[in-house]
């Protein structure tokens, strides 16, 4: 009989090429605890027999949703859901649960061994989080990560050395494995009313590097009025298409009246994001982009990957003690203004080869395992665990 392995995720983006490649040696599954995300797990090749639905008692939750309201109660979906997975975890004895959350399996005593990849190779601290501790395995892309983490926790290096296991990063599987699919899909841009003939921009900031909520810096001001300011930059200065790729976390934000004449005009687009997870379709526009204006996303990460040109917005609240990766890895130009944004534009539009060199070396640095056969690796890897 083979052992069991759940994959709790926040979406298919990362975990889907690990889930396949052990789907040869292990009884594998898709827990979710998001409705919408079965249509994106079915319409992708899985079966009703591949997943299992974190499903939740409905009238609790209209219970626990009155008592919120009347200030009775909090409403506590986290707990919820934890409850949900341990009786899957009794209900199946599954051997191991991979997932590419942090916190979410971490506050779960489950029966078999957990091991977490997270969703992102960030900036901004992530793999350094206390949660690691409370996995049995960290799957981390590289040996710079290794050094980091454990100068940072140089009271648990012993522990460290057998809980942290470098592997081939879920993050650039996709642009491995789905190369050429990726790239005879440049005519999704036409459904994003863009031109394939021009080049894009892509604005790809996460949902917590500004203050309250923001995709721009502070001190941009109005972010509807800066994004008018860099997309006449984009479009007219340089004859390029601008994208907004907002995080998901960003998904109602775009929603709102103001935006809506804005999102109009020609070779504008807005991603068309999911509300509470990623989208297989970020990847196809991060491929066929050229010009990424960012921050500590781990966007970056991968555009360094795919040496693509990167614009940095500075955080406005920077912590780079306690960030996974030191500020000076920036392989681009770091910004704090659109005066600046449009100068870094020019710069790559006359030298396309500025920081070239420094986005190979990032990229050698932070992902040890860069080749379709080091997927394999994750077969042994698994085999010695269980």
């Amino acid at each position: 009989m083979k052992k069991k392995i759940f994959f709790l995720a926040d979406s298919l983006v990362d975990l889907r090429f690990i889930f396949d490649q052990l789907k040869k040696d292990y009884d594998v599954k898709w827990v979710y605890y998001n409705k919408s995300l079965k249509q994106e797990i079915l319409s992708n090749g899985y079966t009703q027999n591949d997943i299992i639905y974190l499903s939740s008692n409905i009238f609790k939750i209209i219970f626990l949703k009155i008592l919120d309201l009347l200030n009775i109660k909090k409403l506590d979906y986290q707990n919820e859901l934890n409850n949900k997975i341990l009786e899957i975890d009794k209900k199946f004895k599954p051997d191991m649960w991979l997932t590419d959350t942090g916190n979410i399996l971490s506050s779960i005593r489950t029966k078999g061994i957990k091991a977490t990849f997270k969703h992102s190779v960030p900036y901004k601290k992530f793999f350094l989080s206390k949660n690691i501790f409370l996995y049995d395995y960290v799957f981390i892309p590289g040996n710079y990560h290794q050094k980091r983490i454990e100068n940072y926790y140089f009271s648990r290096v012993e522990e460290l050395k057998k809980k942290l296991i470098i592997t081939i990063s879920p993050k650039i599987l996709p642009y491995i494995i789905k190369k050429n699919e990726i790239l005879k899909k440049k005519d999704v841009f036409k459904n994003y009313n863009l031109d394939q003939n021009k080049k894009t921009i892509l604005l790809a900031t996460t949902h917590n590097s500004f203050n309250d909520n923001r995709i721009l810096p502070e001190n941009f001001g109005s972010e509807l009025e800066s994004l008018v300011e860099i997309s006449e930059i984009v479009l007219n200065k340089y004859n390029f298409n601008f994208m907004i790729k907002p995080h998901h976390y960003h998904y109602e934000k775009f929603k709102k009246n103001k935006y809506l004449n804005f999102l109009k005009k020609k070779n504008i687009s807005l991603f068309k994001s999911n509300k509470n997870f990623d989208s297989l379709e970020s990847e196809i526009l991060i491929f066929n982009s050229d010009i990424i204006i960012t921050d500590t996303s781990g966007v970056a990460s991968i555009c360094s990957y795919l040496d693509k040109k990167i614009i940095y917005l500075n955080p406005d609240k920077s912590d780079w003690e306690n960030s996974d990766i030191e500020k000076n890895m920036r392989p681009g130009f770091v910004v704090n203004s659109i005066i600046q944004i449009d100068k870094a534009i020019r710069a790559y539009i006359k030298n396309p080869n500025f920081y070239q060199e420094d986005r190979l070396d990032f990229k050698n640095k932070i992902f040890k395992y860069q080749n379709l056969n080091d997927l394999n690796k994750i077969n042994e890897i698994i085999k010695k665990i269980i």
